[in-house]
């Protein structure tokens, strides 16, 4: 535990290291075209537009009614767009993060043998990139939703609690991959997999209930199992549900408040087991890592 405490203080001592990286992530991401670091908010602009406007339409109407009823309004033409991109902008993130986190080590090879510096720095600058992405995103649909005549709720308060819990979740998931990727390097193919079956098994472009209906004994269980359906649903609790946190409303109100919380509490914590054991296993076998990569 005073390893991993010291490496708290390090990345305090490296902290305008970090920066210079995120901020060299961004420039690079786009150098040499003519819009150059501009495409950092258009391209998440885009982005918003294809799921919140032409992709999320087409996926709602072929959803059966019922399943589309329980999503919002059938007579609200942006109701199954706002629920999808509602959790489609974290998976998004989550996915990109992931990947791009799982090669972290292998793509600074050069500069982990020539630099001391603590190196899940560079995990972390990746998810700082990512998360500033997803901020961009939030706040242009945001935008798409009050211009489409839906309104943004108090609860909105709650969606940079939800942002920071997932960068922390992201963070522990990809110190974990990258510290595997240097020892097992076919590893970025197999997380490309995996991550496409992760995105079909959480319910994001479909009824929460599908896989219970589909999995009778063990689908209920499965999809509470799983993190990123937690996660994801924080995000539309937040931008499509509009949670209800007055109590001096009805009282019907109050579970669902309660319901947001109890699963807040839960991704939040599974966020930070996640990051505490990976750094641990990463502190493990860093002493190994200049000769693996």
């Amino acid at each position: 535990m005073l390893k991993l405490f010291k490496l708290n203080i390090d990345f305090w001592h490296y902290r305008h290291l970090l920066w210079d990286l995120v901020k060299q992530d961004f420039r690079s991401r786009y150098a040499g075209s003519v819009l150059g670091v501009f495409w950092n908010i258009l391209q998440p602009a885009a982005q918003v537009f294809i799921f919140a406007v032409l992709l999320a339409r087409i996926i709602g109407a072929k959803l059966p009614a019922d399943a589309v009823a329980q999503l919002g309004n059938v007579n609200d033409p942006f109701a199954m767009s706002i629920y999808i991109c509602s959790g489609l902008l974290a998976w998004i993130t989550f996915n990109e993060t992931v990947m791009r986190t799982s090669t972290a080590f292998l793509a600074h090879r050069d500069l982990i043998k020539k630099v001391a510096f603590p190196h899940p720095l560079l995990v972390l600058y990746q998810v700082i990139s990512g998360i500033i992405t997803l901020a961009i995103m939030l706040v242009i649909f945001l935008a798409v939703i009050i211009v489409t005549g839906h309104c943004v709720g108090w609860s909105i308060v709650w969606l940079p609690v939800i942002v920071i819990i997932q960068a922390l979740f992201m963070y522990g998931i990809g110190l974990f991959l990258a510290t595997v990727t240097a020892h097992f390097r076919d590893m970025p193919q197999i997380i490309g997999i995996l991550l496409q079956l992760w995105f079909w098994l959480t319910p994001i472009v479909y009824p929460r209930d599908l896989i219970p209906r589909l999995m009778p004994k063990i689908g209920k269980i499965f999809v509470q199992l799983n993190p990123l359906y937690h996660l994801t649903n924080l995000y539309q609790n937040i931008l499509w549900k509009q949670v209800i946190w007055y109590d001096s409303l009805p009282n019907t109100f109050v579970p669902q408040r309660d319901q947001f919380l109890l699963k807040l509490t839960l991704i939040a914590g599974i966020s930070i087991i996640t990051a505490v054991l990976s750094t641990l296993f990463f502190l493990k076998l860093r002493e190994e890592l200049p000769d693996q990569i």
